[in-house]
């Protein structure tokens, strides 16, 4: 599922981060079937199977860890995760 720039989108991918995992690598535009999940391990634990590269990743809804194709990730970046753009919290 490579992009533009040619490199998948897992590039880059790594312990803590959060990706979408999609049902597919090429997943029709309607398809509601992906889900949020936590990457658990290290790039160096990713396993190779067959050519394929597999991440551990933990669903955060059901909390069920799952091996996952990573060419079926994307990366999320979440602003707010970012340590210069986290809000403080504020006590009332």
């Amino acid at each position: 599922m490579p992009k533009g720039n040619d490199r998948p989108p897992f590039v880059g991918v790594k312990a803590g981060d959060f990706v979408l995992v999609q049902s597919t690598l090429n997943p029709d535009p309607t398809d509601t079937s992906w889900w949020i999940g936590w990457v658990v391990g290290y790039p160096d634990q990713f396993k190779e199977i067959h050519g394929v590269t597999m991440l551990t990743v933990v669903d955060t809804e059901s909390g069920e860890v799952r091996q996952v194709n990573a060419e079926q990730t994307t990366r999320l970046s979440l602003a707010g995760m970012e340590k210069g753009k986290v809000v403080p919290m504020v006590r009332a």
